[in-house]
C-alpha cells in the first residue's frame, strides 16, 4: 500500500508541476503588446534611411565619397534611391562628367520623409512635395541587378539624387 500512496502522490506533483510550468502567468496583453513592439521596430528598420556609402557601393557602383549621403533599397520595387552632396570641387568635375553625355531632361522628383531638409524644404516652398533637377542617364552606377535608372542634379542646391532599379 506505501507504494501505491506513493505513487498517487508522485502523480500528482508532477500533474501540478506540470499544470503550472506550463501555463504561467502570461498576460496575453503582453504577449501581443511584445510582438507588436517587435513588428513595428522591424517596420521602422525598414523605413529607415542609410547613411553609409560602403554598403551602397556594395550594391550599385557608387565610388564617390560625398560629404552627405543618404539612401534607402525597396526589395519589393527591386530598386535603389540615393541623395548625396559632394564638396564644391568634386561637384564641379562631376558636374562636368554628366554634362559631356548631353544636355540631360527637366526631371522633378517627389521627396520623401529621409531626404535631407534643405530638399524636403524646397520642395515644400514650392507648394508640393517635389523638386525639380536635370536628369541623365545614370549607366556608370549600374551594378547587378540595377541596370536602369537615371541620376539627377537638383536645380539650386548642391545635391544629386540617383534612382536605380532592376528590369
Amino acid at each position: 500500500m506505501n507504494i501505491f500512496k506513493s505513487v498517487v502522490i508522485l502523480a500528482l506533483f508532477s500533474l501540478l508541476s506540470f499544470i503550472y510550468g506550463c501555463g504561467g502567468n502570461v498576460d496575453p496583453n503582453k504577449a501581443s503588446n511584445a510582438t507588436s513592439a517587435r513588428s513595428n521596430a522591424n517596420a521602422s528598420a525598414a523605413n529607415k534611411a542609410n547613411g553609409n556609402a560602403e554598403e551602397l557601393g556594395m550594391l550599385i557602383n557608387f565610388t564617390l565619397e560625398p560629404e552627405d549621403l543618404t539612401w534607402k533599397a525597396d526589395d519589393k520595387k527591386k530598386s535603389i534611391v540615393a541623395v548625396f552632396r559632394l564638396d564644391t570641387e568634386d561637384e564641379k568635375k562631376f558636374e562636368e562628367q554628366l554634362s559631356a553625355k548631353g544636355p540631360g531632361a527637366p526631371r522633378e522628383i517627389s521627396t520623401e520623409e529621409w531626404f535631407p531638409a534643405e530638399l524636403i524644404a524646397q520642395g515644400e516652398s514650392g507648394g508640393g512635395s517635389s523638386v525639380e533637377g536635370t536628369a541623365y542617364p545614370a549607366d556608370e552606377f549600374y551594378q547587378a541587378p540595377y541596370n536602369q535608372g537615371t541620376i539627377t542634379r537638383i536645380n539650386g542646391t548642391d545635391f544629386f539624387v540617383i534612382e536605380l532599379a532592376a528590369k
